[in-house]
């Protein structure tokens, strides 16, 4: 068997001194792998946590929307009644959460002239850097170290 020769017509062989031509290994060495997977591992190192951040941010508007709510419960249950109310169960929530389960939601003070209440992260949510969220009779809360005005935008 000659360089002419090659059994699967490939126009090249591995060894040209052999008598017999063994034909080329078709596929990548152990370096390119390794090489290709290092790339992978870069890239994944910097995409997840830039993904985890964006997961975090969407979850907010949970905790924005829940304390939309609350406020507009508050200011239909004040309009008839002395004071606003001290407890969610006045408002018609039958359950402490904001609509999509992320956060548990409380009213901290209420009297006749405003309320507070907070959206306090639940399980993943809890490592957002923006923590709790807090709404009164005058919209967002920045006080108390709640979430500031860079958490509340979308």
């Amino acid at each position: 068997m000659t360089y002419k020769d090659d059994l699967y017509g490939q126009g090249r062989c591995c060894k040209r001194s052999c008598v017999l031509i063994r034909p080329c290994a078709l596929g990548f060495s152990l370096l390119e792998l390794l090489i290709t997977l290092a790339i992978v591992a870069i890239l994944a190192s910097i995409t997840v946590p830039s993904y985890h951040g964006l997961v975090a941010k969407t979850r907010r508007g949970d905790a924005i929307t829940a304390l939309t709510q609350v406020q507009l419960a508050q200011e239909r249950w004040r309009s008839s009644h002395a004071q606003y109310a001290d407890q969610l169960d006045d408002l018609g929530w039958t359950l402490p959460e904001s609509p999509q389960g992320y956060y548990r939601l409380r009213v901290v003070r209420a009297d006749a002239a405003d309320f507070l209440a907070v959206a306090e992260p639940l399980a993943r949510q809890r490592a957002d850097v923006c923590g709790n969220f807090a709404s009164s009779s005058n919209g967002p809360a920045y006080i108390y170290g709640y979430a500031g005005p860079s958490c509340w935008n979308r």
